[in-house]
């Protein structure tokens, strides 16, 4: 299929297919505008509502995003595409606390490592999310300020692929959080950490953003008892508290949370 006119109308798939090749090949960028449905419908030599229907498609699989009244945009990617997806694997998998923060160790203490290593080092922004945490004054936004200062460590690494495989589990990391903050054992324990990490990411040693982020999440596997082996989503229904998944989600691109 070309870009130009088409001698036989092309089915609504195929314009699916060429429009993404468009996109993933870079002819229209993040945040550019498509031709109108009318110069779309032109070039594929078919009518308006074929149009309508491929677009509609492009939209429920993240491609682009249509604004009334402005047109249709190319989708810009965000920090939390995979998460859909993932928390019903997860589940249905019946993923465990000790699943998740084992998973949580090799990226977040990979993230805090790199963050120290940056320069400059994006701390101004971590240590305001300490400041919103430390004003948090319900379980719910202990567990929002909580994931927030998690996700801005983890974009301060720098890499934009780690960003991408935070934001895949940010749902099940806030059911952990929200597990956490109902235990003041485990509150009074892990608190502290957060100013200890920004102080080493700061300073520059990576090898202390290591080893404190790794303590930090650990506390989970020495202080959870028999939740740690439950499936998150029953530990934290049991305790009868909210689930991550109605979260708002983020609009922050990855480009944007790396920079």
């Amino acid at each position: 299929m070309t870009n130009s006119a088409m001698s036989i109308p092309a089915r609504k798939i195929d314009i699916i297919q060429n429009i993404q090749g468009r996109v993933l090949s870079g002819e229209w960028a993040q945040g550019s505008q498509l031709p109108s449905e009318r110069e779309l419908a032109l070039e594929y030599g078919v009518s308006r509502p074929v149009i309508r229907e491929a677009l509609a498609g492009l939209v429920e699989l993240g491609f682009i995003e249509i604004h009334p009244g402005r047109g249709s945009f190319v989708r810009g990617v965000k920090i939390d595409d995979l998460s859909g997806s993932l928390t019903r694997a997860a589940t249905l998998a019946k993923i465990t606390a000790r699943d998740l923060v084992v998973a949580r160790l090799g990226l977040e203490c990979s993230a805090a490592e790199l963050a120290a290593k940056q320069s400059p080092r994006p701390v101004d922004h971590l240590r305001a999310a300490l400041q919103e945490h430390a004003e948090a004054d319900s379980l719910q936004t202990l567990a929002d300020t909580d994931l927030a200062f998690h996700e801005l460590v983890v974009a301060a690494s720098g890499n934009p692929l780690l960003v991408l495989m935070f934001g895949a589990i940010r749902n099940q990391v806030h059911a952990l959080m929200l597990r956490s903050h109902s235990d003041p054992n485990v509150q009074r324990e892990g608190e502290a950490y957060h100013e200890r990490i920004v102080t080493a990411i700061a300073e520059g040693q990576p090898s202390a953003a290591r080893e404190l982020m790794r303590e930090h999440l650990e506390l989970a596997l020495t202080l959870y008892g028999k939740d740690l082996d439950r499936p998150i989503s029953d530990v934290v229904e049991s305790r009868g508290l909210r689930f991550a998944s109605v979260l708002t989600q983020p609009s922050t691109e990855t480009t944007n949370e790396t920079t």
